[in-house]
């Protein structure tokens, strides 16, 4: 059997509490990706669509590989720190998670032609570059004085058109079983197949914390080529890996003694719902590219990203535990749930321009298209309709991220700075100005440079807002958390030429 806990619009918008199933929130998770795995690519806000001969540019035009001159080793360390700032019922909590990692490991053989006219150099590239980060911390609080999560359990067995007290584990074994398992659920008198809570209106204070761990990178293979100095050519194979881990606690208590059960009975006090999710997955995908050189300060290029098809495999768990005034106190673990899947994310195109001042530096462009309502979900026993009529549409088909940078150099020294803009994923229809989750960045760095060796470092500023929901009902409105998240980002990259 298959266990799902499903999400209805704010759940696909806003990410609400964790939800162990594949839907529309993982497919566009495992869509978006950054920019920067190099020192000198992040201080120029990602724009290396064109200027080509830096490791990252696998990952944006592979005709980047065929500008290389001589055969380079290349190393990142990166530091990373995420700060996360919740406005929930206005309380505000902010949480930051700091993390290490390695952006990119590159090795480029560059292998020069003795020709006058035609290819003059070929390069075949192989290494691994980071294309996102999925660690950071979360928490809200605030009192809730209209409605509780036990609400949208017998809200989604309502919709659902009722279970018997047998059906609640079969179908609902990660949330409502766990529920009347633990009392928080009892049957409703006056309905057969439904439900009453022992939070009748209201009034709990509710809080959660959430921690995430992960990334993906891609270890890539390419191979380009040069001819005759105006024309740059090359295509990668892209093997891309997943990892996500989220644990999150949820809890509702009764801390001012205002709760009222219709059963004096009952005097409720607490209930602590936990949940733990773990997805890993590897893929595959390809990129070709092309820069032209029509004259010798220009560099136009373009890409063609295709989908990567992605092979999934979910592991989820969940617990329920509650607390009453006479004492009691009552448990319940969910079983252990697995499901593998499919995930084919959005084609890409880039285009990109370059200008170059001889030895003294240059400016750079890109633009990217992307459209992620092209996502799609699928499995050999399940059809995942619902899930991608929902990817269709609520996410953007006309995606845009805008990247550029400046490159100025004096003697052995280079100073960079950069701006990036990546549009929102969803339709204009469903967001407002708190949630549409565009994200702006800004960047700077410098680097020196020897004959046979080079030190870049990095500096990357990046935020986006956010709406977070903890769950959802029909026919009432759920308080939700405003969040802002920031990333501070620095990449080190050491390189040596040969």
């Amino acid at each position: 059997m298959r266990y799902l806990i499903k999400g209805m619009l704010t759940a696909c918008l806003f990410y609400p509490l964790s939800l162990v199933a594949q839907n529309e929130i993982d497919a566009l998770r495992y869509s978006q990706t950054g920019f920067g795995s190099t020192a000198r690519s992040l201080a120029m806000g990602g724009a290396f669509g064109a200027p080509g001969a830096d490791f990252s540019s696998l990952m944006i035009n592979p005709a980047g590989i065929g500008v290389y001159k001589k055969s380079e080793f290349t190393f990142s360390l990166g530091f990373n720190n995420r700060i996360t700032e919740n406005d929930f019922l206005e309380n505000k909590n902010s949480d930051s998670k700091f993390r290490v990692d390695i952006p990119d490991l590159g090795l480029v053989f560059a292998i020069p032609k003795k020709s006058e006219n035609g290819i003059k150099q070929l390069s075949f590239a192989l290494g691994y570059n980071r294309t996102a980060n999925f660690n950071s911390e979360s928490s809200f609080e605030g009192k809730n004085s209209n409605n509780s999560i036990l609400d949208s359990f017998i809200d989604q067995i309502a919709n659902d058109g009722g279970a018997t007290e047998d059906d609640l584990y079969d179908y609902y074994a990660f949330d409502a079983d766990l529920a009347y398992q633990t009392y928080l659920l009892d049957p409703d008198p006056n309905n057969i197949n439904q439900y009453i809570s022992v939070i009748p209106d209201g009034g709990a204070y509710q809080s959660k914390v959430t921690t995430t761990r992960g990334g993906m990178g891609e270890f890539t293979l390419g191979f380009g080529g040069n001819y005759n100095e105006k024309i740059f050519f090359g295509v990668t194979l892209g093997f891309p890996s997943v990892r996500y881990e989220e644990e999150s606690t949820y809890e509702e208590n009764d801390k001012d003694n205002e709760i009222i059960n219709a059963d004096s009975t009952i005097d409720f006090k607490a209930l602590v719902y936990d949940t733990y999710l773990n997805t890993s997955g590897n893929g595959v995908n390809a990129r070709f590219g092309i820069i032209f050189k029509p004259v010798e300060w220009v560099r136009v290029g373009a890409s063609i990203h295709t989908p990567t098809y992605y092979y999934l495999n979910d592991q989820y768990r969940a617990s329920m535990r509650s607390a009453f005034g006479d004492g009691t106190n009552y448990s319940l673990d969910s079983p252990e749930g697995t499901y593998s899947y499919n995930l084919t994310t959005p084609f890409k195109a880039v285009g990109s321009v370059a200008f170059l001042f001889g030895q003294n530096g240059m400016v750079s462009f890109d633009y990217e298209f992307t459209d992620y309502s092209a996502a799609k979900l699928d499995a050999s026993d399940y059809n995942f309709s619902n899930e991608n009529k929902l990817i269709n549409k609520f996410y953007n088909d006309v995606a845009s991220n805008f990247r550029g940078g400046l490159e100025w150099k004096y003697q052995n020294f280079a100073f960079r700075a950069g701006a990036a803009y990546y549009s929102t994923p969803f339709k204009s229809q469903y967001t407002t100005d708190e949630t549409d989750q565009h994200v702006i960045s800004y960047t700077g760095g410098i680097g020196f440079r020897e004959k046979r060796y080079y030190f870049d470092l990095g500096y990357g500023y990046s935020s986006r807002n956010e709406y977070f929901a903890p769950y959802t009902l029909s026919n009432e409105s759920v308080p939700g958390s405003t969040i802002k998240r920031t990333d501070h980002r620095i990449i080190a990259t050491m390189g040596f030429r040969f």
